[in-house]
């Protein structure tokens, strides 16, 4: 009977589930004493002392022996588990720890200890490795990502957003009431030895940020820095064991709930924000979960939004609530821009990930390490205007805050525990964070890293909204020109490029920035956001394409492809570009030219007083100085003072003004430059148009008359030089403008003009004898004569019969065909040649030598 209670008894070197515990435990500090025993009190001269002492020797003998079985035997142990490690090898002695240490020890050890953790997740219940889910993967179904056939939700809110309003945010302003205040709403209370170390960001932050002395003299509750071991993890959120939560869609239901987070220690919240259809951007979901319920508040209803501060705003300026966030840089900057309301006592999960040196930051990652949930990625990027909201965007945004607060209790553990293990843990909070946080914080040891959490998260609390004005000179901020040019890499149109012509840019730089103005100002307007009027793209697109029409700007893209708002618009966006294109044109070709100084000859510039984009410009005479006459377009007449445009009623360029139903009506600065500067232009564009002789013309010079002969391209005219000023260029019989049309004579009424040749002899040696030519000493037509001579009388009249036509289909002359006769005979003749005027050599020079013949043998 006493054997059998004996062996009834369980033994003590039993392992239960109940000694589990105490048994790791212990074997865990055996190891540890073994290890630090090993490395600290064994004497280095081992081998020394074994020489000496035969009994040690016996006893290091026999422990090395038991050691190298318990290796091998967890090397087989290790190999069962992974059959590719059976048979690696055993270890004999001492030399084969040294050369197959990390094949035979290290890696069998560490296949031992995932296997161990494997076990005792099976164990336990908590391994799902075996069902979890994967990732999911593909593209999001377009109707959830962008639902374009929705109305603007905006349209309805009760308090509208003025896009056009650019003045700083003041909260103290818009604030009906501070909750939880230590300092009256409008009043600035500063500590006695911070002022005159303060810099002017810290000075601003203490006049705009309302919370700015509770956030930075925060009274953190105790128990955030009393974690509890044993959190119970949340229920799942798919399957039989599915939570329940609470959609809030009415003001009544939003009340009900804001009683039950009142007495809430801590709780998780996240926002769901849209910024595609409109300009600003506006929140459409709020979620919020505490230990037992979870939240999902419709922000799209009018009369909850409208109550969102009134409820909330107590809750979340409540120092003694614990706000949970996972990266809430955004989160309060919308919170704020919303509702007003702002966050006292915040926790981002974020800066605890950091503290710890996680690989991945992502809340994704915290709820696939901690929870082993993986959320789908593809309803970041969802459409969160939708309603009713389906299933799969619910458990997403769930997923969100339902397992946060397990996850902020995890991580302060994990805090709490490295600062302890750490020997000399890193107090960054004593450093550059302390000057943020002046209140009661926990002077633990254990709770360092805890406070550098917090230090942090305060610093992301005090946040502050700021409406970003567009700066259309510089083109800084995040959306400016030049920091899109700059992110695309497009350094030619940023706003370091260097100037073409006067323009920073090009005249393509001028057009980048007229189309981005153009795009930011229709988004403020019809409240879109700037990639829906204009992708990026698009964008740059444009700006190098420089379209003058709406047909060809619409034709830059394809037709699927074609922004809503352009397609609707292109004729503004077209009319924009092409005033920008002139206006770059005529400011390069004002920096090219020269201006005189003379008081006539002044840069005078006059602006249309009518615009599309922005409005009628009224210019001060006192800036702009008008003058009666211009080298460019003439004098001046009472056309340009009635409207905008600028008229002329005769043009050293253009002639006589054109027809009133052909009056350029244009809306770019009308310059007037150098007289002598136009001239030559002039001159130079006219010796390029000119392909033909002209008839001579009769010129009045003051009471002379002067005839001015033809002049082919490329040659002098031998008459003086004539000022360009008093020329006036021919007039058709028609009115039109040009020059002259020469008529077309047919072949059989012109006159055969062939100039004799001269008597010039040409000797060719080793071609055959040609015909002496005769030349007769001409004066070619227009070439100005050599030498001393003071006749300059007229030139003979160019006889245009004579010259024959290209489009004549003319016969050979007879002095070709006797050529073409000549070198067919010589083709068939002896063969002899004759070399000019020496006698050609001898017989026996000429004729082949016997010995080299060649004969062929029959």
């Amino acid at each position: 009977m006493a054997s059998t209670n004996i062996m009834a008894e369980p033994s003590a070197s039993m392992i239960l589930p109940g000694t589990f515990s105490d048994y790791a435990t212990s074997v865990q500090s055996a190891a540890l004493v073994t290890t630090r025993l090993a490395a600290t009190t064994l004497p280095p001269d081992m081998e020394f002392h074994r020489s000496i002492h035969m009994s040690f020797a016996a006893e290091l003998d026999s422990l090395s022996t038991r050691v190298l079985r318990l290796t091998n035997k967890l090397v087989r142990l290790a190999g069962s588990v992974d059959s590719s490690a059976v048979g690696c090898g055993t270890l004999d002695g001492e030399e084969d720890v040294l050369d197959g240490f990390k094949s035979l020890i290290v890696d069998p050890v560490d296949r031992l200890f995932e296997r161990t953790d494997m076990c005792l997740d099976d164990y336990l219940g908590t391994n799902n490795t075996s069902k979890r889910p994967s990732a999911p993967r593909g593209r999001l179904d377009p109707a959830l990502q962008h639902a374009s056939h929705l109305p603007k939700p905006q349209l309805l809110f009760n308090t509208k957003v003025d896009n056009r309003n650019e003045s700083p945010y003041i909260p103290a302003r818009t604030l009906e009431h501070k909750w939880c205040a230590r300092v009256p709403l409008g009043y600035i209370f500063h500590d006695q030895d911070e002022s005159g170390s303060m810099d002017e960001e810290e000075k601003q932050k203490l006049s705009a940020h309302p919370y700015y002395y509770e956030l930075t003299h925060p009274t953190f509750p105790t128990h955030l820095f009393h974690p509890t071991p044993n959190t119970n993890r949340p229920t799942s959120l798919a399957g039989t064991d599915v939570s329940k939560h609470i959609y809030v869609s009415t003001p009544s239901a939003l009340l009900s709930m804001a009683t039950k987070l009142k007495t809430a220690k801590e709780i998780a919240v996240d926002l769901e924000h849209h910024s595609y259809r409109t300009y600003r951007g506006f929140l459409c979901l709020m979620q919020i979960s505490t230990r037992e319920e979870d939240f999902i508040i419709d922000l799209l209803v009018p009369s909850v939004r409208d109550s969102i501060g009134n409820a909330l705003g107590e809750i979340f300026a409540d120092p003694d609530i614990v706000k949970v966030f996972h990266g809430a840089e955004s989160d309060i900057v919308w919170l704020q821009q919303d509702f007003n309301i702002f966050v006292v006592g915040l926790f981002d999960t974020y800066h605890a990930s950091r503290a710890l040196d996680f690989q991945q930051h992502g809340l994704a990652n915290l709820l696939e390490a901690f929870c082993d949930f993986i959320p789908d990625k593809r309803y970041q990027l969802a459409d969160w205007r939708i309603r009713p909201l389906p299933e799969e965007m619910l458990t997403y945004a769930r997923s969100d805050t339902h397992f946060l607060l397990y996850i902020y209790d995890r991580l302060r553990l994990s805090l709490i525990e490295r600062a302890q293990t750490n020997i000399a843990p890193e107090a960054s909070f004593s450093t550059a964070i302390s000057a943020i946080i002046k209140g009661t914080v926990s002077d633990k040891p254990a709770h360092v890293l805890l406070n550098d959490v917090l230090a942090r998260s305060t610093r992301t609390a005090l946040r502050l909204y700021d409406r970003e004005a567009y700066d259309a000179e510089f083109g800084v901020g995040t959306g400016g020109w030049d920091t899109l040019a700059r992110k695309w890499n497009k350094g030619a149109l940023a706003n370091s490029a260097s100037e073409t012509n006067g323009v920073r840019g090009g005249v393509i730089g001028e057009v980048y920035r007229a189309v981005h103005r153009w795009r930011e100002d229709i988004a403020k307007e019809e409240d879109e956001s700037t990639r829906y009027v204009l992708p990026n793209h698009q964008l740059f697109i444009v700006a190098e394409r420089s379209p003058s029409n709406a047909a060809q700007l619409l034709g830059l893209f394809s037709r699927a492809s074609v922004p809503p708002v352009l397609r609707r618009r292109a004729g503004e966006l077209a009319e924009v570009i092409k005033s920008t294109s002139l206006i770059g044109a005529v400011a390069a070709i004002t920096n090219v030219e020269e201006v005189e100084p003379a008081a006539s000859t002044e840069v005078v510039v006059e602006e249309t007083a009518k615009s599309k984009l922005w409005g009628s410009v009224k210019v001060s005479s006192s800036v702009v100085q008008r003058t009666s006459s211009s080298s460019l377009f003439g004098p001046r007449t009472a056309v340009a003072d009635e409207g905008s445009s600028y008229s002329a009623s005769r043009s050293s360029l253009f002639g006589a003004a054109l027809p009133s139903r052909m009056t350029p009506q244009s809306s770019v600065p009308i310059i007037s430059t150098s007289r002598n500067k136009l001239s030559d232009l002039v001159t130079r564009i006219h010796r390029t148009l000119v392909i033909a002789p002209n008839q001579p013309q009769i010129i009045q010079v003051g009471s002379q008359i002067v005839s001015q002969s033809s002049v082919s391209l490329g040659s002098a005219s031998t008459q003086p030089a004539i000022p360009f000023s008093s020329m006036a260029p021919a007039e058709a019989p028609d009115g039109i403008l040009g020059q002259v049309e020469i008529p077309f004579i047919p072949t059989d009424q012109r006159q055969p003009r062939l100039a004799p040749v001269s008597d010039d002899t040409i000797v060719v040696v080793g071609q055959a004898r040609q015909k002496k030519r005769k030349r007769i000493k001409t004066t070619v037509l227009d070439k100005p004569q050599t030498g001393d001579q003071d006749d300059m009388g007229e030139d003979e009249a160019f006889d245009y019969t004579t010259v024959p036509n290209l489009l004549d289909d003319l016969p050979p002359a007879p002095e070709e065909l006797d050529m073409r006769k000549k070198k067919k005979q010589k083709a068939k003749g002896t063969g002899v040649i004759e070399y000019g005027n020496f006698r050609a050599p001898p017989r026996d020079m000429r004729e082949v030598k016997s010995g080299n013949k060649t004969h062929t043998f029959r």
